[in-house]
């Protein structure tokens, strides 16, 4: 699962060897330390999302429930636009949405919308 949010994107999988956890994953540093304590995160070099925390299911469905909870904004991009923190994002963000834009385009017709 990804997860584009005012808190950063990340990358949500099952952890490979341990049934109960997941891997959260991303690919800078201050995505996982909006979530997470910073001793949490290891850091693999030859990885595609370098950097990641082991977290089991349920605390994860907590952190989830609290991000949406705040949510405080009627657009999202012009949130991250004025948001400090993870404004660098903006352009990444508008490339997702254009990308699933042109999808759903793509798809979209008659009644199959």
């Amino acid at each position: 699962m990804w997860i584009a949010s005012k808190s950063g994107f990340v990358s949500v999988v099952q952890h490979f060897e341990k049934k109960d956890m997941l891997l959260v994953r991303a690919r800078v540093r201050k995505d996982l330390q909006s979530l997470f304590d910073n001793k949490r995160i290891f850091y693999l070099e030859d990885a595609d999302y370098q950097f990641r925390v082991e977290v089991s299911k349920q605390e994860f469905a907590e952190i989830m429930v609290n991000q949406i909870k705040d949510i405080d904004y009627p657009n999202f991009k012009n949130h991250i636009a004025a948001q400090g923190e993870q404004s660098d994002k903006l352009r990444a963000y508008h490339d997702i949405w254009r990308t699933m834009w042109q999808y759903g385009k793509e798809r979209s017709t008659g009644i199959n919308k």
